[in-house]
């Protein structure tokens, strides 16, 4: 068959040829589309994700500003674990700024609440399956969006608590400074001593024999385990002293490093001689190596718990890397743990002035050196800048 050309004849009879794609041209212009759509996919990606940070650095800029906020109402900084007339000692500085984030309500709901005893009670399941118990842990697992962060895509999800606590509980991805300090962390022992009177709401714990430099480290941080100090603690200077950071949250049975938390035996020679180097040695890619446990708490694993390895962080180990502890359970007799973000490249830090500012993943550490712990930790920080941007009182102007 003989193909002509179509000819449309226009006004004077002059021919006008009309030409159509052929296939070979059609397929050029959708490749050169494509090409154009696979460059602009990681701006708009990263596009995208700097607006996700941005959410988390002004979460963690109202996070500060409510702790501040607090202080001028007390004249005191909240406790890590609560002093005085509490509810329950465990729950956690994030429970008592609630006021301070326009959460209020929440806050006296969950103290009015008789069911909820503790920051993982009540779970149906483990307490009896009851309207009154079902509600309070409805109550119990309210999902604070002040305390999330958007690049974590997990966030609100329930996390799963491992080993006896068979608890599911909402997550945050803010987490607050332990500074340098290894060892006795979350423990209630000598010379942590304390005494309880009252109950429920009426609860009043009393510390007792919290003399600095007896295996305290109160003295290095600004929050600890029943203390309340006061922005007179810092006197590295307000835009020298880290208070939070970020970590992505994990579940228990997860071997994630971010998220995550190795449970290693060896992680200390037995006589308060920490080593990060061998927390670090326990990396395989993202993941924590096969023959290392997981820890029953992953990282935020519940916003209202004071836990260490819940809410808070060190100030050793650099930004997304591993965290250690030497048991498997909820305590951190021994333990490091490091902040961690979806972010490329590093995490946001909240100082005590209310500035907020990007530490990167190969920030200063000192060459993580083998560190004594407990009363031994005295004066400037072996771990570098990282380790002085943690501790409130050090001897230490450095700056990030």
């Amino acid at each position: 068959m003989e193909h002509k050309n179509f000819v449309k004849m226009g006004g004077g009879g002059n021919p006008h040829k009309i030409y159509a794609f052929t296939l070979v041209e059609l397929l050029v212009v959708i490749a050169i589309i494509g090409i154009l759509i696979a460059l602009l996919l990681p701006a708009v990606q990263a596009a995208r994700e700097a607006a996700r940070r941005m959410q988390c650095s002004n979460n963690m800029k109202q996070w500060v500003l409510a702790l501040h906020n607090h202080h001028d109402g007390h004249k005191k900084l909240p406790s890590q674990y609560s002093q005085g007339t509490v509810k329950h000692e465990r729950f956690s500085i994030h429970y008592h700024l609630l006021p301070y984030m326009e959460q209020t309500q929440l806050k006296d709901a969950i103290h009015s609440d008789d069911t909820i005893t503790a920051p993982w009670i009540p779970t149906v399941g483990v307490v009896a399956d009851t309207p009154e118990n079902r509600r309070g842990q409805e109550l119990r697992n309210t999902r604070v969006s002040a305390l999330l962060c958007p690049s974590d895509g997990e966030r609100n999800d329930l996390t799963m608590l491992g080993g006896a606590h068979n608890h599911a509980c909402s997550r945050t991805n803010i987490v607050i400074s332990l500074a340098d300090g290894i060892a006795h962390v979350d423990q209630n022992e000598s010379p942590f001593t304390h005494s309880f009177t009252g109950v429920g709401v009426n609860r009043v714990n009393t510390p007792v024999g919290k003399t600095a430099g007896t295996g305290n480290l109160t003295h290095r941080l600004l929050f600890y385990y029943y203390k309340q100090s006061d922005l007179g603690t810092a006197t590295d200077g307000t835009s020298n002293t880290i208070v939070i950071s970020e970590t992505v949250t994990g579940d228990w049975n997860k071997r994630n490093i971010k998220g995550g938390v190795a449970a290693y035996q060896d992680f200390d020679d037995g006589g308060y001689n920490a080593h990060p180097s061998m927390c670090m040695a326990l990396r395989d890619g993202s993941q924590y190596r096969a023959d290392v446990g997981n820890h029953d708490h992953p990282r935020g694993g519940n916003w209202l718990e004071a836990l260490a390895g819940q809410t808070g962080f060190h100030t050793i180990i650099p930004p997304n890397g591993p965290s250690c502890n030497k048991e498997s359970t909820e305590a951190v007799r021994v333990g490091i743990l490091a902040p961690s973000s979806n972010h490329t490249g590093g995490v946001n830090v909240g100082l005590l002035d209310g500035s907020v500012q990007f530490v990167s993943d190969s920030v200063d550490t000192g060459g993580l050196p083998m560190t004594r712990t407990g009363s031994y930790l005295q004066g400037e920080s072996r771990f570098g800048v990282w380790g002085a941007m943690g501790t409130p009182n050090g001897n230490e102007s450095r700056s990030l």
